[in-house]
Order: C-alpha cells, then structure tokens, then sequence
C-alpha cells in the first residue's frame, strides 16, 4: 500500500482525471482520484501487503488465475458477499482487489456497498475526505448534482470507493438506479471493480449487488460459517451469477 505526499488545500490532493490506454475521452472525466495516506493498523489481515502467509498469497494468486480466464470471457466486475456478518468478506475482497492490482498488472477499484456495516476505511487504515464516501456521492447524484466519482488512490493502479465511518451515510442509496449506474461506468474504466457486498442473509441487499456486476463470490470462514447458511445463501443468490465459495483462515 502506497503513501502520497500530500499538498494542496487543507492537504488534500485536487481530484484528476483517470487516462488509461484505450479509455474513451467521453469516460475520461467519469472518475476524480483523491491521492490519501493509507496503512492498515494490521497487515497480516491483508497478506498481500508485507510478510504474510506465502500459502495465502499463492492461493489468492490462483483465484487471480481464474478470473483472469473469466475476465477473458467478459466478466470483471464482481460481488463479494457472504452468508452472514462477520465472515471475512471485506478482508477478502481487499485482499483480492490488492493480489489483481500486483506489480501494476491491471488498474482495480475497490468498492464498498456495505453501507449498513461499513468497514474498509478502517481495514485498509485511510480516511475518507469529508464528502467522498460512497453512498454520500450516489445521494448527490439522486439530488440531480452531476460530478464524476471521487476515488481514493490507495497506489498508482488500486483505487477504493468507500464509506466514511465518520460521516452520516445514506444507506438506501444502495437500492438507487445510481449505484447500478456507478458499478456500469465505473466498470469501463477499470480492468477490474471488486464489490464488498453486504451479507445474503436476512435482507435483499446483496442482490442488489448482484444484479450490478458479472458475477459474485461468496466468502466462508473455517470453523464459523454453518454449512446450513451457506445452503441458504447459495439458494438466493442463485447460480446465474455464482461463480463460486472461499473458503479461508483454514488451519
């Protein structure tokens, strides 16, 4: 994870404009991206960052195998979810965002629709300017303000559009048509969007989410997740977006 030197009003880095070889000029102005400070308060959560596990690393760089394959297919913006809180997606779709954005190989967005349960901000240890959490910016958009996304850089490819645990979010933005809209557009600038999506269970939220990108993985956790929950996620998810089950922290 990459620090920026920061300058400016207030140290905030003016928004610029995302240029990517074969980006269409009318996308150019689709996304501003906010240079922050970024560093996780624990980086054995995020192997990818320092001297973590070198087992979850290469499995982690064998699920990039895979959907690169399915990329090549046509799918490259995918939902993370999980049966119920609290088991590991949000770790998990940092840590993928962070294993396809390795060594410059392709410029990813993290995005977070978590909007009940926001946790990224904090797991990858940034602050969201004032103003820039998501729900907040698809709120604007609902009031009829027309701006480009504000995206965090978290490095010179992975960028993040997050929740601001400090602010007041807008929860039922996540059901707005802009958040499908975002998830669309934001998809043609970027090789891959990684969606933290909420839970499956006891809403319909996570199906939101689904109905906005390709496909969706959903997450369990050894000694956690009950096999009955994960049945009953599986049966509402359904399997025309699944693309499959991690399972992780196995001992």
């Amino acid at each position: 994870m990459q620090g920026f030197d920061e300058s400016g009003p207030e140290g905030r880095v003016g928004p610029l404009a995302v240029r990517s070889e074969g980006l269409a000029a009318k996308d150019e102005e689709v996304v501003h991206v906010v240079p922050v400070w970024a560093s996780p308060p624990d980086a054995r959560r995020l192997v990818m960052l320092g001297d973590g596990s070198a087992e979850a690393a290469a499995a982690l760089r064998v699920i990039r195998h895979r959907l690169e394959v399915r990329r090549a297919e046509g799918m490259w913006t995918l939902g993370v979810t999980s049966a119920l809180d609290e088991e590991g997606k949000s770790t998990f779709a940092a840590q993928l965002a962070l294993v396809l954005s390795e060594a410059q190989r392709a410029r990813v967005l993290l995005v977070e629709a978590s909007f009940r349960r926001p946790s990224l901000s904090r797991l990858l240890g940034l602050r969201v300017p004032p103003g820039l959490g998501f729900s907040g910016q698809i709120a604007r958009r609902m009031r009829g303000v027309a701006e480009p996304w504000s995206v965090l850089a978290l490095g010179p490819v992975m960028h993040a559009l997050v929740e601001s645990e400090s602010e007041t979010g807008f929860p039922a933005a996540l059901h707005a048509s802009a958040f499908g809209g975002a998830v669309e557009s934001l998809g043609r600038a970027y090789d891959w969007v990684i969606v933290d999506a909420p839970s499956m269970l006891g809403s319909g939220d996570a199906n939101v989410v689904e109905e906005a990108v390709d496909g969706m993985i959903v997450v369990a956790r050894s000694r956690r997740s009950r096999g009955n929950d994960l049945h009953r996620a599986m049966k509402q998810l359904g399997m025309r977006k699944a693309i499959g089950v991690v399972l992780w922290d196995v001992r």
